[in-house]
């Protein structure tokens, strides 16, 4: 069956409510054995549905039945693998193979032209193609396409981010699914993002990032770009927290207690990885692309004399994000091969 025509697929629920389930699949069936898989749905609240395949194997000669169940994370890798592995089954000899799904990339919902333009000027050069048979090192060249594909991706990302503010977008979901799809924007010292964001009866939060020096969780949340950050009291001479700042700082406040509260111990009985202690937040609220400097000397002090809670506008997330993006590019440029610099063609 073509992969690209619809299918039918039917999910219900199983009698005991907990979960559901789709059809059996049957991978083999003959006289001697039957191999069948069932695709499980175990939901969560206020996260998405985990799939889970249970594989079923009958010896029918002696009625062994033998059991396995692969949680979501086993089914993307074992699916990757499967790919990888049909893909070289195709072709008659052995060797080393790069298996790379460029039509896949261009697919990808976040996939930039920048990467699909490099990665097509690579393929497309000569030179390139010349260097890589003078030095055949699968694992060398997968690694460069990957690092690529990831500066034009970040590349890419930037540049959603910047158009979206310079075009005047201030929908709140918009930045919000910019952030969900590009966490690593708050940097280096957060590793990932939780899908999980009800921290408490009636509270729920735009992102909850795991550190990465203490896997403890951090609060993140996004307001308006078109919001005040800062207002001035011309009498005493001095920057203050905006009214719209200072409403997000006391909502912060108030997260901050009741998930440190609810999350010592993991959040439980769905969560139990997702632990909180002293959690820190932050607030991204207005732009800064206009501030003279001593007005962002005003927001860097009054941010130095908060505890547990840090105020950025969103010029300076998009400054951040060029920052990583230098460093990407550093680290490639430092590990560089022989032709490596074909693959930016």
């Amino acid at each position: 069956m073509d992969q690209d025509s619809p299918t039918y697929f039917d999910r219900r629920p199983a009698a005991s409510g907990a979960l559901s389930y789709g059809d059996r699949i049957i991978i083999r069936d003959t006289s001697q054995v039957s191999i069948e898989a069932v695709p499980y749905f175990i939901p969560h609240r206020n996260s998405k549905d985990e799939l889970s395949m249970k594989l079923i194997r009958v010896d029918k000669r002696s009625g062994e039945t033998c059991q396995i169940t692969l949680n979501e994370s086993d089914l993307r890798q074992l699916r990757q693998g499967i790919s990888q592995a049909l893909a070289v089954a195709g072709q008659d000899d052995d060797g080393q193979y790069l298996v790379f799904r460029a039509d896949a990339l261009a697919q990808t919902a976040d996939s930039s032209e920048d990467a699909v333009r490099a990665v097509g000027g690579a393929l497309d050069s000569h030179r390139f193609a010349r260097r890589v048979a003078a030095h055949a090192n699968p694992e060398s060249l997968a690694a460069a396409f990957s690092a690529v594909v990831r500066i034009g991706e970040l590349r890419a990302a930037i540049t959603e981010l910047r158009e979206n503010l310079d075009g005047g977008v201030t929908l709140e979901d918009v930045y919000q699914k910019w952030c969900d799809r590009h966490s690593w924007a708050f940097g280096n010292a957060y590793v990932a993002r939780d899908n999980w964001r009800t921290i408490g009866i009636g509270d729920q939060v735009d992102l909850l990032m795991q550190a990465t020096a203490s896997g403890f969780r951090d609060i993140f949340e996004l307001k308006r770009p078109d919001m005040e950050v800062l207002s001035f009291d011309s009498t005493h001479r001095n920057w203050y927290w905006a009214s719209q700042t200072s409403k997000a700082i006391g909502q912060c406040h108030r997260y901050l207690d009741n998930f440190h509260r609810a999350a010592e111990h993991g959040i439980q009985p769905d969560h139990p990885e997702i632990i909180a202690y002293h959690p820190r937040a932050v607030v991204v609220i207005g732009r800064s692309n206009t501030w003279d400097q001593s007005k962002v000397k005003a927001l860097h002090g009054l941010n130095s004399r908060m505890h547990g809670i840090t105020v950025m506008t969103y010029d300076q997330l998009l400054a951040q994000c060029s920052v990583l993006l230098g460093q990407v590019h550093s680290e490639q440029d430092s590990e560089s091969t022989p032709w490596s610099e074909d693959l930016s063609a």
